[in-house]
């Protein structure tokens, strides 16, 4: 039981460190946001589009490459309504459907999946690494300035270890960072 909250309270860290990564690049590129972009989804039965700064930040660190996309429900930033979703592979996001296990080059194993979502209290939702094998995300279209794609899954409660899992599904058209 310990070590169950242990690992909840440690994704419950990782996933506020991707939000937090996922924005920090979050900026107009040339002054203006476009209403085109979103990312849309389902949280058991509930359906939200969020508008606010939808972007997508690549990076690559230690042999792994990641894609984070991501939205707030509204223009304000902040600590509520936002969701997001983290592409981990071995060679760089491209068009394709990402899920299961990826062994980086420094040994062990992660899922190269991870969903996170913040409701309109503050309470952290995510994914855990039990359901690897069943959270998928599908890039459907990636270019110099946009990816778009849809994803499906679970996420939890990060506090309750005897939280149910919600089904977590979606589509995104983001504008790139970078």
């Amino acid at each position: 039981m310990k070590q169950m909250i242990k690992t909840r309270l440690t994704v419950s860290l990782l996933l506020l460190s991707i939000t937090i990564m996922i924005f920090a690049g979050c900026g107009k590129k040339d002054g203006s946001t476009s209403s085109d972009y979103y990312l849309r989804f389902t949280v058991s039965g509930k359906s939200f589009t969020f508008k606010g700064y939808p972007y997508a930040s690549f990076s690559q660190d230690n042999g792994i490459y990641m894609a984070g996309i991501g939205s707030f429900q509204d223009q304000g930033v902040g600590t509520k309504n936002v969701a997001s979703v983290l592409i981990g592979s071995l060679t760089a996001i491209k068009e394709g459907t990402y899920s299961g296990l990826i062994a980086p080059p420094g040994g062990g194993n992660t899922p190269s999946i991870f969903f996170s979502y913040i409701d309109d209290t503050g309470k952290t939702f995510g994914s855990l690494y039990d359901d690897n094998a069943t959270n998928t995300v599908t890039v459907t279209s990636l270019t110099g300035t946009s990816i778009k794609g849809t994803f499906s899954g679970k996420i939890y409660d990060m506090l309750d270890a005897n939280a149910s899992p919600m089904s977590f599904e979606g589509d995104f058209y983001v504008t790139r960072v970078n």
